[in-house]
This record gives structure tokens, sequence and C-alpha cells, in this order.
């Protein structure tokens, strides 16, 4: 199924920037508007004008907070169109949301956005760090998160990000975690985190990680990491791979 969608994605990739790129989807994919609407229940909804693929589409978003999250969302729906286009028998009838679906249009997306032979050439000039993560997203014009997926499903990266908000009270709590199992994580030591929050520069280190299970047993795992306050949000990488940058890159010519 991924080579069918990857199939079909690749005939809509060229060469324009990313905004032309867009509009071309979006017409190519008969697309007839993409408009603000009000509790749809989620991000955004694919509305069939007609009976027939050919009659076309609408989509409805709801405000999102960034335009590379709204990107990434255009591309997903685009890419449920295949499905119109070819089990109509399906989807123009009622229908359940298949979790099977959904996945292939992100992988679809993906494909559009971020496609493979420019990540890797791209990505391969770059230390594994956070730095490197935010300067790519920023390139393919996507968020933090879906480069970081996109890097990992084209195996260039073999780590995980997490997410970590800052609660009233001052400790942090796992809000995403990505590249892995969601588990209730922990840091041994908190003042990891502590010291990112307040000094806004990456801190590089070793130590361990835990969750406790069910029966209240606690499990430990040795981490290399690196942390980074964005915004109000820390940002973690996990891995072996992780180092401070140590050899001259694009990122970090003067």
């Amino acid at each position: 199924m991924r080579a069918a969608v990857s199939r079909l994605t690749r005939r809509y990739r060229g060469e324009a920037n990313l905004d032309e790129r867009m509009r071309f989807y979006l017409a190519s994919r008969k697309i007839l508007s993409v408009r603000i609407a009000q509790q749809i229940g989620c991000d955004a909804a694919l509305e069939p004008i007609g009976t027939m693929y050919t009659h076309g589409f609408n989509i409805l978003l709801t405000r999102q907070s960034s335009f590379a999250r709204l990107r990434f969302t255009l591309a997903h729906e685009i890419c449920h169109t295949f499905f119109y286009e070819f089990v109509p028998d399906v989807k123009f009838l009622p229908h359940e949301i298949d979790a099977t679906e959904e996945r292939l249009c992100d992988f679809g997306a993906a494909e559009l956005l971020m496609p493979a032979s420019p990540v890797q050439k791209t990505a391969t000039d770059y230390p594994i760090c956070i730095q490197s993560l935010r300067v790519l997203a920023e390139q393919f014009s996507v968020s933090v998160a879906a480069m970081f997926l996109r890097l990992r499903s084209l195996r260039l990266w073999n780590c995980v990000l997490s997410e970590w908000h800052r609660m009233l009270n001052g400790q942090f709590q796992l809000s995403n975690f990505y590249g892995g199992k969601r588990l209730p994580w922990e840091w041994e030591d908190p003042s990891i985190l502590s010291y990112a929050w307040q000094s806004q520069k990456s801190s590089f280190g070793r130590t361990f990680v835990r969750h406790e299970g069910e029966q209240g047993q606690r499990f430990y795992f040795p981490a290399r990491f690196e942390v980074q306050r964005v915004g109000n949000r820390i940002l973690s990488l996990w891995g072996a791979q992780i180092e401070p940058p140590n050899c001259p890159s694009p990122l970090f010519d003067s």
C-alpha cells in the first residue's frame, strides 16, 4: 500500500517552490476550495462536492497554529482524494474512519512535502542534533515533528524525540513522544530540564530515563541526550547517535 501511495504522489512532485507546488497539488486533485469551518471535530476534513471523484472536493480546516502544520494537513487531505478516486464504492458511502488510510495519508503527505531523495541529500550534511532538526524542518516548510518522523522513516536518524511542557508547579510533563513507544517517561535527574528551561541553550550529556510498570516496578534506560528550550516547551533527543557537534557543517558555519 505504501508503494502505491508513493507512486501516486511522485507524479505530483516538481521543482517549483512549496507554495506553487501546493497550489498545483490542490488544483490537480480537484480541490475547489479551502476554507475555515467551525466544530468539525478534527483538524481538517475532505468534503466531496458530488457523488463522483470528478465532481471535486472542498477542504474544511479549523484554525491552526502554524503554516508548517497547515501545509502538512492540506497534503494529508489531498492524499485522501486518491481513495475517493480508486475505491469510490467505499468512499462515497457512509463509512468509519479507517486508521490504515489515515496512516497512509500521513505517509503520502510526507512524500509530497519531504521527498526522499532531497531529504537524504540534505540531511547527510548535518549532525544529528536539535538545531539540525529545526533547520531541516524550516527548509522543507514542515513541523519539527514531521521532519523528525521523516528522517526516522528514511533510516537517516535512529533516535527518539520528546516534547516536555512546564507545569505551574515548576515540574515538567511529557506531552509528545515520537519514534518509540509512549510510556510515562521521567528523567532520573529532573534538573536537566530545569537547566535547559532557564538557560535556553542546548545541553548534551548522558543520564537515565525511567518509567514505572503496572506493578509499580521501575525500568531504567541509559540515554545519550540533547535538550533545548524552544518557546514554551523543551525538546529532547535520545539516542546513541546524539553527540555535541564538533566538526564543520553548513549548520555551524560562521
